[in-house]
């Protein structure tokens, strides 16, 4: 039989558990990976076709250093993460950077702003009995079968980065070469939490990229301190970016957050908005801001999120598992579903699909639609790490 084509779906997703020094988790990440990291590299069109021009050019290239030294000041340790995962993948430092900072240096190049990382619809449903976070996992196309799962326990002898955190423990959906963080994930603190980019229309160089924000959440260990690192005083954020958490282990009920992060234009740090879920309520939210007034770009992730907002108010309020699971996997809409697997115009992808419940403390992945497919795995939410 001839071996399937690398674009289809396959229902697979790898799972790394590793522990040592930030470099030492990200050259196990890069040495475990590389084939899958060298894959996505050869095939991710932004880096050839945008990524790559703009750092050849003297704009991209100060805009890239300008950028780096902040975060080799800031967060030296993801840096060092960075360099790890790319020596052990054997794969230039600075094509694994350029993804993170994957619209920074084009902007600040002259050109427009690409097409970026596109997508992820996230519910939280905080209802009696069902205290879920459901998540798409939309990007890019070349995305697909190009994800894994890395559970790590970091440890340093020295306080690192401007948070000054000494060990790390988390379990996190990663895309190929990028930093765990962006995506969906838990830490050992009791956070769990997912990402939906947005896309302001202005991007800033020389500010912290919204993929070390969002790596830097994994070590926080209370609101109070995931509000300190998205706001980044000091320096802000260059981009757009909602999260959507929950503190598992706090005392009383059940609570979500969600957290619209703005580019720091007009300061040194994040402009913020924090909506609280109590008992009672749910939130849907994609990839628009729903209160931060924040100009943003009107292309496909308007667009899409649009389409998504208006589909969810002819469903079932996401009140259940059921309910959720349905929404989540809505392809009614042809043009812009909820599970997205290409097209013309959405050419975006849903990589997984990823459920946590908070009642059961489980975290459950599908790799194909809910609708016709059961789920891949499901794992136990364990807040331990040894020490």
């Amino acid at each position: 039989m001839p071996a399937p084509a690398d674009s289809s779906r396959r229902n697979a997703l790898p799972i790394l558990y590793t522990s040592g020094t930030h470099y030492d988790v990200g050259y196990d990440i890069g040495r475990t990976f590389r084939g899958i990291i060298e894959d996505f590299l050869a095939s991710f069109k932004e880096l050839h076709e945008s990524l790559l021009p703009a750092y050849d050019t003297a704009e991209g290239k100060a805009a890239y250093d300008q950028t780096l030294a902040v975060l080799q000041k800031n967060y030296p340790q993801y840096v060092r993460e960075i360099q790890g995962t790319a020596d052990g993948a054997k794969v230039p430092f600075h094509h694994l950077m350029l993804l993170h900072m994957d619209q920074i240096v084009p902007m600040n190049s002259g050109q427009a702003r690409s097409a970026g990382t596109n997508g992820c619809s996230s519910v939280c449903s905080n209802h009696e009995g069902q205290v879920l976070l459901g998540h798409t996992e939309d990007a890019l196309p070349e995305t697909l079968n190009h994800a894994y799962l890395v559970s790590a326990h970091i440890q340093e002898e020295e306080p690192q980065g401007k948070n000054g955190t000494k060990t790390e423990g988390f379990t996190a959906l990663c895309y190929a070469g990028h930093l765990p963080g962006f995506c969906m994930g838990y830490n050992h603190h009791g956070l769990v939490y997912s990402i939906n980019v947005i896309s302001p229309k202005k991007v800033l160089a020389g500010k912290t990229p919204r993929h070390f924000l969002c790596r830097a959440l994994l070590a926080a260990e209370t609101m109070m301190q995931a509000q300190q690192i998205l706001r980044d005083r000091g320096t802000g954020s260059a981009d757009g970016f909602s999260v959507n958490m929950s503190f598992t282990r706090q005392e009383g009920d059940h609570l979500f957050h969600n957290a619209e992060v703005g580019p720091a234009e007009d300061g040194d740090e994040s402009p913020m908005s924090i909506l609280t879920i109590s008992p009672g309520e749910h939130l849907l939210h994609t990839n628009k801001y729903l209160r931060l007034e924040v100009p943003e770009d009107e292309g496909l992730c308007m667009e899409s999120s649009n389409h998504r907002h208006t589909r969810a108010h002819s469903c079932c309020p996401p009140t259940s598992r059921e309910s959720l699971l349905a929404l989540l996997s809505d392809t009614e809409d042809a043009t812009y579903p909820f599970f997205r697997e290409g097209g013309d115009p959405d050419f975006v992808k849903t990589v997984t699909l990823g459920v946590f419940d908070l009642e059961e403390k489980t975290w459950t992945l599908w790799m194909k639609n809910p609708r016709s497919s059961d789920p891949l795995f499901s794992l136990p939410l364990v807040f331990k790490w040894f020490n």
